[in-house]
């Protein structure tokens, strides 16, 4: 089972490339075959200690508007070429109200029992350093929309993830544009990327969205908005 994720993360200049890839029935090469629309709110856990941020470790649980069960997930430190971001992942799907501990615990184990090993013992630290609180450190929601992107010469699958931003109770937003490949090789990310880079100037991303919201938080020294 493949448990490594690689995207490509780009920032554009300009909000307007959200909206015009969304529309998009061609991408270049590739053939849009569906579009559709994620609303999420993304809640992220550590402990008191931090030990997951220290392990270099991502644990989030997602809830997608309409949808009963939740995602939860870890992810590993990703390696970073030419804005192409790889990490391992390991997501389950559980009940929201699912303890924040015992949620970990089953990433843990599916990780080890997928092959994700190094990520498992990572995990494996960070839990004997401190178990995650109950309450999210931080809280966003996205406004994602979704196209899925084929090209059938080379059967290439790429997920183009359009997403807007914001920190819950913060004044903090910001936009992204995922490119997740699905299917075939780091061709298909150049592909996409070349495709978008017609559309508007974008530039690489830095970091991930976890890493850029926990710095604003850290660095804002303001009260949360309600």
């Amino acid at each position: 089972m493949d448990t490594v994720e690689r995207e490509l993360k780009l920032v554009p200049a300009s909000e307007g490339l959200l909206d015009q890839l969304a529309r998009v029935d061609h991408l270049g090469a590739f053939q849009a075959r569906d579009h559709r629309r994620e609303l999420q709110r993304n809640c992220f856990f550590d402990s008191t200690s931090h030990s997951l941020a220290a392990e270099h470790v991502g644990f989030r649980r997602r809830s997608v508007e309409g949808r009963e069960l939740a995602i939860w997930s870890i992810k590993g430190e990703a390696e970073r070429v030419g804005g192409v971001a790889s990490r391992s992942e390991i997501e389950v799907q559980l009940d929201r109200d699912t303890p924040p501990a015992l949620a970990l615990e089953t990433l843990r184990d599916a990780a080890r029992s997928r092959g994700a090993v190094a990520l498992a013992q990572d995990v494996d630290r960070a839990m004997a350093a401190g178990m995650p609180l109950a309450e999210p450190f931080l809280e966003t929601e996205t406004d994602r929309r979704i196209v899925d992107l084929e090209e059938p010469t080379h059967d290439w699958h790429v997920e183009l993830a359009l997403d807007r931003m914001r920190v819950v109770g913060h004044e903090y937003a910001e936009i992204e544009i995922e490119a997740e490949l699905k299917r075939g090789d780091d061709a298909a990310l150049a592909a996409a990327r070349k495709a978008i880079e017609a559309l508007g100037p974008v530039r690489e991303s830095e970091g991930s969205k976890l890493s850029r919201a926990a710095a604003h938080l850290a660095n804002c020294h303001c009260a949360p908005r309600h």
